[in-house]
């Protein structure tokens, strides 16, 4: 009998891995790939996102449903913790832009390979191209059934992850097994994710470094990138998740976007003051933003007139189309294509001190599985690393 099954190779099953079995106990990790961290390969553009420097209250604001949870589980092994753990293993690691944290190699393989030498220094028995199909809760042992063989053990901890990328196995299989075993499971949805527009915009390709997004009374500043479909982009993936909950209810909705956020209406009234009178507004906004996006929306408005003839009044009304340039929304991408899965098991089932299901004792849950997710920027890497230290140091 196994004291500890653990179901997913993925950062959060690793971790609970290693560090239930560093404890001394006897722990079987069961992956349905053909090797560990697949999904983790992918991570920030192949180069892995380990995790987010900000402090903990700044951090905490990047996860936009059920935070609270993971305070403890942060307190416990949070982002400094990660570092930390990773440069004794011998990771050499980078700060870049906005605290995010990366190995200097910028490859996952990284951050993968040292894990893997820590499953084998622990001891891990480590099951690949195997697929749990059953677990079943016996009076003082559960049943874990597989495509291969039945397993005993003490205790499960179940970190399957959520619907995004299905090629590496992320298919919901935790879903099932949690739901099977009594728990609620929060709709899931596509979280982090472009969005498509109602018309299709002749812009594919434009990327805007600063804009401010304006949506559901949140102003979210940062980058967009202009699709065929419509828009992506670190900003637009913040958003995401909500517009896919308003578009449940409403067949289209609407983004706003200050293409300008550098300036407000009477800065650029007086820089406009400032330009040739005699050249159209045209010439004086392709200052600031692409000349293809300017003759888009010049060209949709019919606005290019030659400054001079233009007065005050139309003048503020012409910059306001682009502090609120308008796009309609129809859709965002599928739960397949997102970065990340909204939804998951309702975490008031979970003790979050030790990530223990207050339904059934001795089954744990970790990482996207969770009805918790956090914006891109290397915290949902953080939340499945510090909730598989939790169940695993619990143990």
């Amino acid at each position: 009998m196994y004291d500890v099954i653990v179901i997913g190779a993925g950062p959060s099953g690793m971790m609970a891995s290693i560090i239930a079995a560093s404890k001394g106990n006897n722990v079987l990790l069961i992956e349905k790939n053909n090797r560990v961290g697949k999904k983790l390969e992918l991570t920030g553009g192949t180069r892995c996102n380990l995790t987010n420097l900000k402090e903990i209250n700044h951090f905490i604001k990047e996860i936009p449903v059920n935070n609270k949870m993971l305070l403890s589980a942060l307190t416990k092994f949070g982002p400094n913790d990660i570092y930390s753990y990773f440069e004794k293993l011998g990771v050499s690691l980078k700060v870049e832009d906005n605290n995010r944290v990366f190995p200097i190699s910028n490859n996952a393989k990284t951050i993968i390979d040292v894990l893997y030498k820590e499953l084998n220094k622990y001891k891990v028995a480590i099951h690949l191209n195997e697929y749990v199909e059953k677990i079943e809760i016996k009076e003082n042992y559960k049943l874990v059934a597989t495509n291969k063989n039945i397993y005993k053990t003490k205790k499960v901890i179940i970190a399957t992850g959520g619907f995004t990328y299905p090629q590496t196995g992320s298919t919901g299989d935790g879903y099932k097994f949690a739901s099977l075993l009594g728990h609620e499971i929060v709709d899931v949805y596509p979280a982090e994710t472009y969005v498509i527009s109602k018309e299709a915009l002749p812009l594919a390709g434009i990327d805007l470094e600063n804009v401010v997004i304006k949506f559901n009374n949140k102003e979210i500043d940062g980058a967009i990138l202009f699709t065929h479909k419509g828009l992506s982009g670190p900003s637009i993936f913040k958003i995401s998740g909500e517009v896919y909950q308003q578009l449940k209810n409403n067949k289209y909705v609407t983004i706003v976007i200050d293409l300008i956020p550098n300036y407000n209406i009477d800065q650029l009234l007086i820089e406009l003051g400032k330009y040739n009178q005699k050249k159209e507004i045209g010439n004086f906004i392709k200052q600031f933003l692409p000349k293809r996006l300017v003759d888009y929306i010049i060209n949709t408005h019919e606005l290019n007139d030659i400054i001079g003839n233009i007065s005050r009044i139309k003048r503020i009304e012409l910059l306001n189309i682009f502090k609120n340039f308008n796009v309609i929304i129809k859709g965002t991408g599928s739960i397949e294509e997102s970065f990340v899965t909204g939804g998951g098991i309702n975490v008031k089932s979970i003790n979050p001190k030790t990530m223990e299901s207050i339904v059934v004792k001795g089954i744990y849950f970790v990482g996207e599985i969770l009805d918790i997710h956090g914006n891109i920027g290397g915290y949902n890497i953080t939340i499945a690393l510090s909730t598989g230290y939790v169940a695993g140091d619990s143990i």
